[in-house]
């Protein structure tokens, strides 16, 4: 698929993307792993992280509006309506993601088929259960109000993968919303 000009993504979506107000703006995430280790090189666990993005969006009813699994880090564009969810934090929504997410990285580690990733986890102190750790303590989070903005980072998260030299073209990089827009969706 070849990649679409930004402006035709633009015009597909424009209807379908969150209303800003003085109590609603979209959160753009990133986490890292810990110690910078690219567990998410590998497909079954970059497929994780991405199960829970999708089971958390519709289990707390956010919209998650665009998202890039990189081998080390996540970027993730979070919005809900926060009139109608007051209750809904994007600590709580991070926590969720980043605990479960590493719990059942560990057991495919550890307790799955994930031998060859044993003497790798030694070289970053996480030779057992004990001691693995998934994810750097915290996020960064930086609040949207604009829809420039958020196409601003819509850019970035998807050029993510090229930069970095893991893909030729956005549409190229499998874990990442990019296609969701080159297809006319809003995202998950």
């Amino acid at each position: 698929m070849s990649a679409m000009p930004i402006a035709d993504r633009k015009m597909k979506v424009h209807q379908n993307l969150p209303k800003f107000n003085d109590t609603s703006y979209a959160h753009f995430v990133t986490t890292r792993t810990y110690e910078s280790y690219p567990c998410f090189k590998n497909e079954k666990l970059a497929g994780i992280l991405h199960e829970e993005l999708v089971f958390y969006a519709e289990r707390y009813g956010f919209h998650l509006l665009g998202y890039v699994i990189m081998p080390d880090h996540l970027h993730a564009l979070i919005w809900w309506d926060a009139e109608a969810k007051p209750e809904l934090a994007i600590s709580k929504i991070m926590n969720s993601i980043k605990t479960m997410t590493s719990k059942r990285v560990k057991r495919q580690l550890f307790y799955g088929d994930g031998a060859e990733y044993k003497g790798s986890l030694a070289d970053v102190g996480q030779a057992t259960p004990r001691h693995f750790h998934l994810w750097q303590p915290g996020f960064y989070d930086f609040n949207i109000y604009t829809e420039g903005k958020l196409w601003e980072k819509l850019e970035y998260m998807h050029g993510n993968p090229v930069k970095a030299g893991l893909a030729s073209t956005p549409s190229d990089y499998c874990w990442s919303s990019y296609k969701d827009y080159a297809e006319g969706s809003e995202g998950l």
